[in-house]
């Protein structure tokens, strides 16, 4: 949108394997509190409870085919 920056902030996390990173990951977006705007959040979030995300079976239909999914 035109009224202000669409990139509010950046999220850099680390660990020692996947399965820690997602961990940290998960917590600290569902910690983060953003108000006035909607944000990705949510989908971000989606995305890394995906059971194929979680096993790293990532392709270029990996996002088209979780949006065709009921969210939880």
């Amino acid at each position: 949108p035109p009224t202000y920056d669409s990139l509010i902030a950046k999220l850099i996390v680390s660990g020692r394997d996947r399965a820690e990173v997602i961990r940290r990951a998960r917590r600290a977006l569902s910690m983060f509190q953003v108000t006035g705007v909607r944000t990705t959040i949510p989908l971000h979030l989606r995305v890394l409870d995906a059971p194929a995300f979680h096993a790293g079976e990532l392709s270029t239909a990996f996002l088209e085919r979780l949006l065709a999914e009921p969210a939880r």
